[in-house]
């Protein structure tokens, strides 16, 4: 089973070069090194295109599109029968790579993440957002995930390649592979890795990325979770319209209060949105699906 590992940079010139060079000094040759800069305003490409490995290639996106867009054009472009993601940062290790692998092919996975332990290096400016995210993932997840949006994670293409349209084009790629293939139930695991300190400045903006983390959270419940979440809202709902109104027509005598029926209208509606949505999500499933078989 040949390999493609995908690489998404952007304003990567201070340490592609490096993480470049000690991946293809590493990997077996026949790995296919896949880099796509994703509309840089550095001389990331020209670094890329002037490293002398055969087995390393370039597309350039031509303006910055994000990083999900990045990791499905290369996922697009990809020769390989597994897919494996990697930052261009510096932050993975080879050996680690070759391990997600190597996993993936002797358990006959679908897909291997690689689960950061506790020694892995961690921008102090993201922790807190990190354990928000991810005790709100843990939380709409059906089964307790490890590391959700770890950026070293491998595929079988041809399992990757039926939901690439369901990636959202820049934050939470990762995340939201790790909804679809526990929701589809593929065969999966995961191995520790080690991550390192980024090479370079980071791209992370706290207060656009917080923004983008809460759209990411309200799409992860529209396209996997709607049932769940609204049912619940809508049921708490009614149940308090109702409290409500049996409450203030028997202390004020003045019968069923308005805002009572407000309430267990917006209840009802929530209710039957969350089955709706939830029917829509399930059919988007099925669909990808079935249009990869």
């Amino acid at each position: 089973m040949n390999v493609t590992v995908v690489i998404p940079a952007y304003n990567e010139a201070k340490g592609i070069e490096k993480t470049l060079i000690e991946l293809a000094e590493y990997v077996p040759k026949e790995y296919e090194i896949l880099v796509i800069d994703d509309g840089s305003t550095d001389n990331t490409f020209e670094i890329v295109n002037g490293i002398g490995y055969s087995n390393i290639g370039c597309i350039q996106h031509k303006k910055n599109k994000g990083y999900g867009s990045a990791i499905s054009t290369g996922c697009k472009h990809a020769n390989g029968d597994i897919i494996v993601w990697y930052d261009a940062d510096g932050q993975h290790r080879p050996e680690d790579l070759v391990a997600v692998v190597k996993k993936l092919k002797d358990e006959e996975l679908d897909y291997c993440i690689g689960i950061r332990n506790e020694r892995s290096h961690c921008d102090r400016n993201r922790k807190l957002g990190k354990y928000i995210l991810s005790k709100i993932v843990n939380l709409l997840a059906r089964e307790p995930v490890e590391d959700f949006n770890s950026g070293l994670r491998a595929f079988k293409k041809e399992v990757l390649l039926k939901y690439l349209p369901l990636l959202p084009k820049r934050f939470g790629a990762s995340t939201v592979t790790t909804f679809i293939m526990q929701e589809v139930e593929y065969n999966g695991g995961g191995i520790e890795i080690l991550v390192r300190e980024r090479i370079g400045k980071s791209t992370v903006r706290p207060i656009k990325d917080g923004i983008r983390t809460l759209n990411l959270i309200m799409n992860i419940i529209v396209l996997f979770r709607p049932k769940e979440v609204f049912g619940t809202i809508g049921i708490l709902a009614i149940v308090v319209g109702v409290l409500y109104g049996i409450i203030s027509a028997v202390t004020d005598g003045l019968g069923i209060p308005v805002l009572s029926a407000i309430i267990c209208v917006f209840g009802i509606q929530t209710f039957f949105f969350g089955i709706i949505s939830s029917q829509i999500s399930q059919l988007r499933l099925e669909y990808f699906y079935e249009k990869g078989e």
